[in-house]
């Protein structure tokens, strides 16, 4: 029986997202998983020149960070469940609501309205979510700029839309929160831990390797 299981990493700037997202995809891959990463829309609009902060209104770019986002989930989820193997982990850095976190509740339920669009069923997108709390929540010191160059957020900025993520997210019925540490190898262990915990709930087995 094939399956195809998808996770969210969510989380206010500098929670590692990105970097989970890679380092999770070779643990799993290790594990015996098919594993494909759904990368984040905002940083490749943002690269492209489409910059709220400068060239546009960021009710145009949430709404465009939306569409690419939902377009992108369905690409890698129908192609996703081609692979031959039949255990699939879709890993999406960030999700479809993760906008509501960068511009006013209002505005963003105002683009939700124009696409026909139900938060609830956008929520049940996602097998199950995992935010990664930001550095600029509990570590400002270990919280950096260097490692995005569309990040701009300061430590207190971040944290505010971490807190705004978790709110958006909380209703999901397996919402966990892995949060920030200094040691970030401890953090990812922690995730991989947390995403294990969640797939033998489920029942989901990666493909036996052969021991030859």
């Amino acid at each position: 029986m094939r399956t195809l299981t998808v996770l969210l990493l969510t989380g206010g700037p500098g929670g590692g997202k990105t970097e989970s997202a890679a380092w999770l995809k070779k643990k799993l891959e290790e594990e015996g998983f098919g594993v494909v990463v759904v990368p984040e829309a905002a940083t490749e609009l943002l690269l492209a020149g489409l910059d709220w902060r400068n060239s546009m209104e960021n009710f145009d770019f949430q709404k465009a960070q939306l569409e690419l986002g939902l377009f992108r989930e369905e690409l890698y989820k129908q192609y996703g469940s081609k692979l031959y193997n039949p255990n699939v982990i879709m890993l999406c850095d960030r999700g479809v609501l993760d906008g509501s976190g960068f511009i006013e509740p209002e505005l963003f339920d105002k683009i939700l309205q124009e696409k026909g669009l139900d938060r609830n069923k956008l929520l049940k997108r996602y097998d199950a979510i995992f935010h990664l709390e930001t550095a600029g929540r509990n570590n400002d010191n270990f919280y950096t700029l260097k490692n995005n160059k569309a990040r701009i957020e300061t430590a207190s900025e971040a944290a505010m839309e971490d807190e705004i993520l978790v709110q958006t997210y909380k209703d999901h019925p397996c919402h966990v929160i892995i949060h920030s540490q200094k040691d970030v190898e401890a953090k990812f262990s922690n995730l991989l831990c947390e995403v294990n915990r969640f797939l033998a709930q489920k029942g989901i087995r990666a493909e036996q390797r052969s021991q030859v």
